[in-house]
């Protein structure tokens, strides 16, 4: 009987054997280590011609309500590819998947990294939102995979040394063709996610270290969230055959010189495979619907293992909608919406405060509610599946004016910092210079007052100073903590009380360029 270990029995058995790692300029080397399942691994794969690589990313919810193909499809695809014995199939998840969902707001991720391993993921890349939960949730989720987490650039700040449980490079021999994988974070991810105890290095300090370690290898892979155009800068200057690039939207494939750069990601029904011939070392990618494949329905029973725990709550109907409604992200974080002033208004009125800020990156549903629609908790815990603690704070005018400025200083990005306001309004002027934006800000009808403090309502995530709102950072908390209450559920109240909601004048923060054109 032939055996065939997966990459999860090979990758365990290296657990259990104390695999060794020597750090040569902050890359880690591996040692490889006799162990039987290894080798039936690497025997299983000697008569194969051609490796398969299927990569995708920013997955992060694995209950998707949305009438899209996700797990179960791409289950159904890996295992197609699996089944040839003609072909080796690596499935490399770029990460950017710990948050946000609802689901992991519960549990820190377990979920993930459980469905990951029933898909028998072969490695995983940190991305970005792999820091949502710090440092040391990271590894213990790295104990629970049954496979290498990567990154050759995050390192945790109390050691000065790579995160506890976490790869900085990893190695796969295939038929002795060596593929090498190393993984870089881009360091915004310390000013979107404020994780207390990470560090990140910078990209032209490893760059050089990984190359330097990935020479002998035959097939060089970089995985990355950078942004296309820089996935492409790196392409040009570095020698790597393969980028893989984390990305929210449209997978893509772009070739860049002798390097082919893979845009992967998002939960919008597709996924690459990359096939790489072992003789010629051609590499040929291509982007699958996951829609032509029918679902797994051992991944089906999985996924609804957890709807069931949530299903009581999520259902139950809190408000009507008497307007059309969006959460869409090109809209909210852009300008004023009427559903955000709304849920803004919510933090406001729970704390009874002079003013409430509600930053648009905590809305994460992207969603059209059209007139009509039964809102229910479930929806608002979609909406913001971050959670956040609600706290009050003290504000000076004058510190308003410079939040209310970096709110502003990133729209052409579509930026998460852009803020919903409530009990003030502002107008500001797009096409000013970043820093003097802002025209003018009223607090309820009185023009704002520098000197003077005001009581503000925000979720606990900007003390940290996150999103360039250094401002916040520290500022000490005016309400009780000992009973802290998640923002989710001041909103699901808020809209439980009104019970019907209407879409109110849009006036609040007014852009001074748009109304001149």
């Amino acid at each position: 009987m032939k055996i065939t270990p997966t990459a999860a029995d090979c990758f365990s058995a290296r657990k259990n054997a104390q695999l060794l790692k020597a750090r040569v300029s902050g890359i880690t080397t591996t040692i490889k280590v006799s162990c039987a399942t290894c080798f039936l691994l690497l025997s299983s794969f000697s008569v194969n011609a051609q490796l398969n690589i299927v990569y995708t990313s920013n997955q992060p919810d694995i209950l998707l309500k949305k009438d899209i193909a996700h797990f179960p499809h791409l289950s159904t695809l890996l295992k197609g590819l699996r089944n040839n014995d003609k072909n080796t199939t690596l499935f490399l998840h770029g990460g950017d998947s710990f948050s946000p969902s609802a689901i992991s707001l519960f549990d820190n991720a377990n979920n993930i990294i459980a469905l990951a391993n029933k898909m028998d993921v072969s490695l995983y890349s940190v991305s970005k939102r792999e820091l949502t939960y710090d440092v040391d949730v990271l590894s213990l989720r790295s104990l629970d995979a049954q496979f290498p987490i990567i990154s050759s650039n995050v390192i945790d700040k109390r050691t000065g040394m790579t995160i506890e449980g976490i790869f900085p490079s990893y190695r796969f021999d295939i038929d002795g063709v060596s593929v090498a994988v190393a993984s870089l974070i881009n360091p915004r991810a310390l000013i979107t996610y404020a994780p207390e105890l990470a560090e990140i290095s910078e990209m032209e300090s490893v760059l050089p270290k990984i190359i330097e370690n990935q020479k002998d290898a035959d097939l060089k892979i970089l995985m990355t969230d950078l942004k296309k155009t820089a996935g492409l800068k790196i392409a040009k200057h570095y020698d790597f055959d393969l980028i893989l690039v984390a990305n929210d939207g449209a997978d893509e494939v772009i070739e860049q010189g002798d390097t082919t750069v893979v845009l992967g990601g998002g939960q919008d029904g597709d996924a690459v495979v990359i096939e790489y011939d072992k003789e010629s070392g051609k590499l040929t990618a291509s982007v699958k619907q996951l829609s032509n494949y029918q679902a797994d329905p051992n991944i089906l029973a999985f996924i609804d293992q957890y709807h069931r725990r949530l299903g009581k709550i999520y259902d139950e109907k809190i408000a009507l909608a008497a307007s059309d409604f969006s959460t869409e992200k090109k809209i909210i974080r852009t300008r004023e919406t009427s559903l955000a002033n709304i849920f803004t208004d919510a933090l406001r009125d729970h704390g009874n405060t002079d003013i409430a800020i509600l930053n648009s990156g905590s809305i994460r549903n992207s969603e059209k509610y059209a007139k009509g629609h039964q809102f229910t908790r479930g929806d608002i815990q979609q909406e913001f599946p971050f959670g956040g603690y609600f706290v009050i704070v003290e504000i000076t005018g004058a510190e308003l004016i410079d939040m209310l400025e970096n709110s502003v200083s990133r729209i052409e990005h579509i930026d998460g910092r852009f803020l919903n306001i409530s009990g003030m309004s502002a107008l500001y002027n797009s096409s000013l210079p970043v820093g003097s934006r802002i025209v003018s800000v009223k607090i309820g009808k009185e023009s704002l007052v520098l000197e003077r403090s005001y009581r503000m309502a925000m979720q606990d995530f900007y003390l940290k100073g996150a999103d360039g709102y250094a401002v916040l950072k520290n500022k000490k908390t005016i309400n009780s903590l000992f009973s802290k209450r998640r923002i989710w559920h001041i909103i699901t109240d808020y809209l439980s009380k009104l019970k019907i909601i209407h879409a109110s004048p849009l006036n609040r923060l007014v852009n001074q360029a748009v109304n001149e054109n």
